[in-house]
């Protein structure tokens, strides 16, 4: 094992091609799982190919049942990135990811289900199954502390979206979680809500406890991404 110089150009592109050639041998000689999520992860990246970075993730959840591999591969569907779109298949591995415990691929399948819409040739049971067990997804992400599941569901009874009922009061409690797990925007939402008494008594002492939350939130995501940007200018 040897340091690899990050300034010397030839040195960089050996290191990227040795780690390439060590994940391919780990997915397709040793067959292990992370082998195969790791070279979609390489792929993606470093390579920019998405249609290998594809191939991979695929593997990775179909031959070796990789949660965050079915995750990807469902988000590769359902954004047409490395495969043509196709929601059927994006709901199949995110729902497949999920039942393996990964809390992205359960709110990929509830935002999916979610998504469904009235206006089509879908019946509207189908429509109100859907909607049921995208919600039932969402809220089990979210009780996994996944602050995006969170947000989505205060979002969904905030405004009555996919035929919810507004609920103000499961609002504010998916707001103030999703707040809590570092979610900026569900922060804001908590604040506003308070300051304005929307649905729930008025508190200017939480509005302001959340409105500071979320420029906290917001200062250091600016920092994050300062940093991220003198990384790539130095």
């Amino acid at each position: 094992m040897f340091a690899v110089d990050f300034k010397n150009e030839d040195e960089v592109k050996d290191y990227i091609k040795n780690v390439g050639t060590e994940y391919s041998f780990q997915c397709y000689k040793e067959k292990t799982p992370d082998g195969c999520y790791r070279l979609g992860d390489f792929f993606s990246a470093v390579k920019k190919d998405f249609s290998q970075a594809a191939k991979a993730y695929q593997m990775s959840c179909d031959d070796f049942n990789h949660p965050r591999g079915c995750s990807k591969t469902g988000a590769y569907y359902l954004h047409g990135k490395g495969f043509e779109k196709d929601r059927e298949k994006a709901l199949h591995y995110f729902i497949k990811g999920c039942n393996l415990g990964n809390q992205d691929a359960c709110f990929g399948a509830g935002s999916v289900l979610m998504s469904s819409k009235n206006g089509t040739s879908t019946p509207d049971s189908t429509l109100k199954q859907d909607r049921d067990k995208g919600l039932k997804l969402l809220e089990t992400a979210c009780k996994k502390d996944h602050q995006a599941s969170c947000f989505n569901l205060s979002a969904v009874y905030i405004k009555g979206l996919s035929g919810v009922e507004k609920d103000m009061k499961r609002a504010i409690e998916y707001s103030t979680r999703s707040c809590e797990l570092g979610h900026m925007y569900g922060c804001v939402n908590a604040s506003r809500m308070y300051k304005l008494g929307d649905g729930i008594p008025k508190d200017e002492a939480l509005a302001i406890k959340f409105k500071e939350r979320a420029k906290t939130l917001h200062e250091e995501a600016q920092e994050v991404n300062r940093q991220l940007q003198f990384g790539q200018t130095s």
